[in-house]
């Protein structure tokens, strides 16, 4: 009997460790394919408008491109609104204060409201039918994105996000395949966007839907307690989005009432570099984050400081190599890429650039501030910036037309910098002497 014991005992020992290492090893497997499908889907997605412009504004002309265009970066903003709270508080939410149907129900809410704008806004500015159209169009896609977004959630949540990652981009390839096969075959855009808009839609619900579906039962109702604490709770966090976002298009708002579509196509086309300057602003940010939070929790001032001066310092150390190269390389390359003249434009294309390295600063002081727990003071200091932004784009491009639109979008983004700098002096000062009280981990 021992020895049958002992045998039994062994068998189950050998189970439990090799069993563990088949988990851990599953694991591992999956967060690879977290990392990979993911990282090249939200590439994919990122760098679709790029893309889509380039075949308009090829195929279209430069018209349809400046509909396209501004189309598209409202689009973008109308995506914040329906986002409203993005995946951050689902995929965070461990002790499931808020069930998966609230979350699922919510966005379907947000939606609506984000495609009701839409429609107001188009109703006030009377666009023609085919500005309209597009406009609308693209619109509702950042809808359907915003509610492919949530079924993402439900699954990260489940250490399946290469499944999210890989609906991204089939999608993203279909669309820009589809997209660009229809506008070659038939030169129309919005036949063309309506494409999109069905591709989204048929993802969301036959194949997105569907996976998650699978991970847990989604009831379409709406519990409002539990809609209304994810509004509360997000409600910081999606003004101080959606603010930032208006800031930065608030030049095209102005070309749009002030100039023509000829005007916004080349805005869109010179703003384009900044995407890149942006990103990889954003790719040497992510790694720092973790030791910012480490840092702030052992009240490491002098490390904290130099953590953010570093980030900074090789954004603009970037600029050394890029100025150059974008004054000598930049405007013939994009040129031949858009089929547009833009040889009248090359220093404005440094403007975008230098601007867009404010941008990137900004959000490193940005990302600072809210390790330190500062989300309220910056909410008020953007309000303070979207009105300043609005007669500074006014009076710049009322005066200078284009190229009051570059300098409006270069100056915003260097009083941003300076705005940011100051709040972050003053309240990294503050935190650190423990001169705020407790309430600022909450409120501020």
């Amino acid at each position: 009997m021992k020895k049958k014991n002992v045998f039994q005992i062994w068998k189950k020992f050998l189970e439990m460790l090799f069993g563990r290492k088949r988990i851990s090893m599953q694991k591992q497997d999956n967060l690879k394919k977290n990392y990979i499908w993911n990282t090249i889907g939200t590439t994919f997605l990122s760098f679709n408008s790029l893309f889509f412009m380039i075949i308009v504004t090829r195929i279209n002309g430069i018209q349809d491109g400046g509909i396209f265009s501004f189309s598209y970066a409202s689009a973008c903003i109308v995506n914040a609104i329906a986002l409203f709270c993005g995946r951050t508080y689902q995929v965070t939410d461990d002790n499931k204060e808020i069930s998966e149907s609230s979350y699922v129900s919510t966005r379907i809410i947000t939606s609506l409201i984000a495609a009701a704008i839409a429609f107001l806004f188009v109703l006030i500015n009377q666009y023609a039918l085919k500005k309209a159209t597009v406009f609308l169009v693209l619109c509702l896609i950042k809808c359907a994105e915003a509610l492919s977004d949530v079924f993402y959630g439900i699954l990260q949540k489940r250490e399946l996000l290469y499944q999210a990652g890989k609906s991204m981009t089939y999608k993203s390839i279909a669309g820009l395949l589809g997209f660009g096969i229809i506008d070659l075959i038939s030169h129309n855009l919005i036949l063309s966007c309506i494409y999109l808009l069905v591709l989204n839609i048929a993802f969301l619900f036959f194949y997105e839907g569907d996976l998650a579906g699978k991970c847990t039962k989604i009831k379409y109702r709406i519990k409002i307690e539990e809609c209304f604490l994810l509004i509360k709770k997000s409600c910081y966090t999606f003004l101080f989005t959606l603010i930032i976002m208006i800031i930065i298009n608030i030049p095209r708002y102005i070309i749009d009432w002030k100039l023509d579509s000829e005007s916004q196509a080349i805005y869109g086309i010179l703003s384009m570099p900044a995407t890149f300057i942006m990103l990889f602003g954003q790719f040497i940010l992510q790694p720092s984050l973790t030791k910012l939070a480490e840092c702030y929790g052992l009240k490491e001032k002098k490390e904290f400081h130099k953590i953010v001066a570093l980030l900074m310092m090789t954004i603009f150390a970037s600029l050394i190599v890029i100025l150059p190269v974008a004054y000598l390389l930049g405007v013939p390359i994009l040129g031949i890429i858009y089929n547009i003249e833009l040889s009248a434009y090359r220093w404005l294309l440094l403007g975008v650039i230098i601007g867009a390295a404010f941008y990137a600063s900004s959000n490193v002081l940005l990302n600072a501030l809210i390790t330190l727990r500062c989300t309220k003071v910056q909410l008020i200091l953007q309000v303070g910036m979207l009105a300043l932004s609005i007669g500074v784009s006014i009076l710049f491009i009322g005066s200078m037309g284009l190229t009051g639109s570059i300098l409006s979008y270069m100056t915003i983004l260097i009083l941003q910098f300076i705005s940011y700098l100051a709040l972050y002096v003053i309240v990294s000062a503050r935190i650190f002497k423990g001169e705020i009280y407790e309430k600022t981990s909450t409120n501020k």
